[in-house]
């Protein structure tokens, strides 16, 4: 699709709804609410195929397989680090949380409110 073509499929896909909190758009067909159903009835931990705990995950060139940047990176679910995790407490504001240099403002975009 050419850049044109896009950027108007975006633009009528936003004006019937979609990409809305309301009307979310799946992301590789992802459905929270059916994913989070079958984690809760199995008791069984998300893991997620589209974005596994592994080396290819975090990047490329400067953080690719054997950089030294992630040279004995561990993968670890909050309770590995905490007894109680928890994201944010008494709301948000603009000044929790920085940007870093990975440009994570894509991770925290898709935290939940």
């Amino acid at each position: 699709m050419s850049g044109v073509a896009s950027t108007l499929a975006k633009k009528r896909a936003l004006a019937a709804g979609f990409g809305t909190n309301a009307n979310a758009v799946p992301y590789l067909n992802q459905n929270f609410e059916a994913l989070r159903a079958r984690c809760l009835s199995s008791g069984q931990l998300f893991c997620d195929s589209a974005f596994p705990a592994a080396p290819e995950s975090l990047g490329f060139n400067e953080l690719g397989r054997n950089s030294h940047k992630t040279r004995g990176v561990t993968w670890k679910r909050p309770t590995e680090l905490v007894s109680n995790p928890e994201f944010i407490l008494g709301g948000a504001t603009r000044t929790d949380i920085c940007q870093g240099a990975l440009g994570d403002c894509w991770l925290l975009a898709a935290s939940p409110r």
